[in-house]
């Protein structure tokens, strides 16, 4: 009996160790490691275990290849020993009992250990594993070469971009990364997908000096809005001539002859369907921060400029002189009040909703669709459940709305009743 119970207590127990050390050796971050190697008390052990994650294979290979022997040997020989001991009777209890010990203290109670305390775990695990690594080389190295031989060039698949956003809200939800660097890493996966469509300043709303203005004119409208460039135009946006730095302005003498022409700069037009990674690239080789944005028809639809797509990846950048509102401003647990001309992608990921439409990209452009009239203050409508109150217009479109979310409103209601 008592060689018995050493067989099984040791088949148990390497098999209790193996887990431990896959799990361990899989769930510790990177991260940690190196800031632990960078200077930690554990930096000796921590290069250690960086090396074993780099080359994974080699540790892996080695856990299941003793992992292997030490379950069959020792099912094999705890079973001739029960036999014996115990009679084939109760042979068939015996494995029952037996693989019930390995599934639940050999396998699934160290790989819960290891998945979760990898922080007090992987010190301890380091070493013996990398004992074991060296220790079964041979081994290792004839497992891999049959694998090789095997999966041939499948061996080595790449990495997809779906398991790497898969990644980075584990991340987010283990609280690994802050919320600003999970939003920062979650809008770089969407750059390449988004448009100039979706992040210019609208024709209605972009200011420009008219090309016969005079400079104290011009100097006025620096003066109200604030920007560094304008477009210069002959009447209106459809006739752009370049544009106009107001460094440009300093140094011109106010005179009869002024005449923004001479001192405009190119200004390029792209189209309004173009992806802003491709055009970032563009402005930067070309020294541009400014472009004019086009529909299909050649009509000027907005402008972009480099402050414009950047926001797209770390969101609204203001500096001394935006003295103006958010465009998202919380009122309450579940209200918000928002500008029109709010992009639906962005609002969708900064709210968690789910807005869409295949015909316009801003909330004004979805209420005006929605309402299938101009809109006026006061108006609402119900999107999904998602209730939109007009709260100022201005020339015909909605400048403010106020977005009450389901829950809100169901309770807004209740209240009412």
């Amino acid at each position: 009996m008592t060689i018995l119970i050493i067989v099984v207590a040791a088949t148990v127990l390497i098999s209790a160790m193996c887990s431990l050390f896959e799990a361990t050796l899989y769930s510790t971050r990177v991260g940690l490691l190196e800031a632990e190697a960078a200077g930690g008390r554990h930096a000796r052990a921590a290069r250690r275990m960086l090396d074993l994650k780099r080359r994974i294979a080699q540790p892996t290979a080695a856990i299941l290849v003793l992992n292997t022997i030490a379950n069959t040997a020792g099912a094999a020989v705890a079973g001739m020993v029960a036999t014996d001991v115990l009679g084939p009777q109760l042979i068939v209890a015996f494995s029952i009992g037996l693989t019930v010990l390995i599934l639940f203290i050999g396998e699934i109670l160290p790989k819960t250990y290891g998945a979760t305390a990898w922080r007090s775990a992987w010190p301890f695990v380091v070493w013996p594993l990398s004992f074991l690594r060296r220790a079964l080389a041979p081994a290792i190295w004839l497992t891999q070469k049959v694998s090789d031989l095997i999966a041939g060039d499948q061996g080595s698949t790449n990495v997809t971009e779906d398991e790497i956003q898969a990644v980075i809200r584990m991340g987010g939800s283990e609280g690994e990364l802050s919320p600003s660097e999970l939003q920062l890493l979650t809008a770089v996966f969407h750059f390449d997908e988004t448009v100039v469509r979706q992040v210019m300043l609208p024709r209605r709303e972009v200011v420009y000096f008219d090309i016969g203005q005079t400079l104290p004119e011009c100097l006025e409208i620096v003066r109200r809005t604030r920007h560094t460039r304008y477009p210069i135009c002959h009447g209106s946006l459809d006739s752009i001539s370049g544009l106009v730095h107001i460094k440009d302005l300093l140094g011109v003498q106010a005179s009869e002859d002024f005449d923004l022409e001479e001192i405009a700069r190119p200004l390029r037009t792209v189209p309004d369907t173009l992806g802003i990674s491709k055009l970032l690239r563009q402005m930067q080789s070309a020294r541009q921060h400014m472009v004019a944005v086009v529909d299909e028809y050649g009509t000027v639809v907005g402008i972009v400029t480099m402050e414009n797509i950047f926001e797209q990846l770390v969101g609204a950048v203001r500096d001394e002189f935006d003295e103006e509102a958010p465009d998202i401003v919380p009122e309450q647990e579940g209200v918000y009040k928002v500008r029109g001309h709010l992009q639906l992608d962005r609002l969708n990921r900064e709210l968690g909703l789910d807005l869409s439409s295949e015909e316009v990209d801003t909330i004004s452009g979805l209420v005006a669709e929605r309402i299938g009239r101009l809109p006026r203050a006061g108006d609402e409508i119900v999107v999904d459940g998602l209730t939109i109150e007009i709260v100022e217009t201005q020339a015909g479109r909605a400048t403010w709305v106020r977005l009450i979310t389901p829950d809100e409103a169901e309770h807004a209601h209740h209240d009412e009743d």
